[in-house]
């Protein structure tokens, strides 16, 4: 039984990271249900596509329309324009809890400064989430989900998936040709990423930054291990898709990674960038798994498996809560 006329998801147009990918994501598997979703893009007054590299999931975009028997899907970055729909029923999908925030993990006062920015510009509302008890809430991660608990507010489970085409085994045929490459994003966690760099000039540091798919799957395909010290907004894509290319994991314990729901890999793999012993205990964790790689990278294969059921568990979750 379909239960709107129409659904409007709303997206900044013209965006290309991980969070407009998920919800271009979303609206492709509800039509492959059935479900009349469109995308929405951000500003709503001017004409506008789905990016190049979203094009493949065949969306149509329709106009916003705060109507009777519509439902308007938000990113929990546009938390006000979701508290002005009168007529349809409005919601936020948590991408990103850090986001909403505006949290780094570096200042506790850039962050409370960041956020009253936010909230003078009109963007954020006074008291956080629990002023947004009005709304819908559908949430991405464990992470969030605590939070909006914490606000009084239970969410709905609604995950995303990495791009498909990384979800086969495609990558993961062999791993003797794997070099002793540790990526990382330079755009995550730079601070702590730049200490250890410093830390130890023998390793060989290849940053992800400024790549197509193509070329980031090869950067993927030759490298043994990915980290990420950043502050895990979401549930990152960049983790999962350097699994499935076969890489070994080191992540920090920030934001999502800092449970086993949202980054389910052995805890070995996690470490407090905030410990006294953290430099020393980064470089032995990954002496040894640059020496011993085979049996790294067979530890995370119930990750892989994790990563591969996404697109199952996504589409049940639109399932349950669209279709019945």
């Amino acid at each position: 039984m379909q239960k709107f006329k129409k659904i409007l998801i709303v997206c900044p147009g013209g965006a290309v990271t991980g969070g407009p990918e998920a919800l271009h994501q979303l609206a492709a598997h509800m039509n492959s249900l059935g479900l009349p979703a469109f995308m929405c893009y951000v500003p709503f007054d001017k004409p506008a596509n789905a990016p190049k590299p979203y094009e493949r999931y065949n969306t149509q975009s329709a106009p916003y329309e705060d109507a009777e028997g519509n439902f308007i899907l938000f990113p929990e970055i546009e938390p006000m324009p979701a508290l002005k729909v009168k007529h349809a029923t409005a919601a936020l999908w948590w991408l990103s809890l850090e986001n909403f925030l505006e949290r780094r993990h570096t200042s506790t006062i850039h962050d409370k400064l960041r956020y009253f920015k936010r909230m003078v510009q009109g963007r954020r509302p006074l008291g956080g989430a629990s002023k947004l008890k009005s709304l819908l809430h559908f949430s991405q991660t464990e992470h969030a989900t605590q939070y909006l608990r914490s606000c009084g507010i239970e969410p709905i489970p609604l995950i995303d998936s990495i791009n498909e085409d990384f979800l086969t085994d495609r990558y993961l045929d062999r791993i003797d040709h794997k070099k002793n490459i540790v990526l990382y994003n330079p755009t995550k966690g730079w601070k702590v990423t730049r200490n250890l760099i410093a830390a130890y000039p023998e390793l060989n540091f290849v940053p992800v930054k400024g790549l197509n798919r193509e070329q980031l799957s090869e950067r993927l395909y030759e490298a043994k291990i990915y980290m990420d010290f950043g502050h895990h907004p979401g549930r990152d894509r960049m983790p999962r898709e350097a699994a499935m290319h076969g890489c070994a994991l080191i992540s920090g314990i920030l934001g999502s990674a800092g449970n086993d729901i949202d980054l389910p890999i052995p805890k070995t793999y996690k470490l407090d960038s905030a410990t006294p012993d953290f430099v020393r205990n980064f470089g032995e964790l990954v002496t040894d798994m640059l020496q011993n790689f085979p049996q790294h990278y067979a530890n995370f294969a119930g990750y892989r498996k994790w990563v591969q059921n996404e697109p199952t568990v996504f589409k049940q979750q639109i399932y349950d809560y669209f279709c019945r």
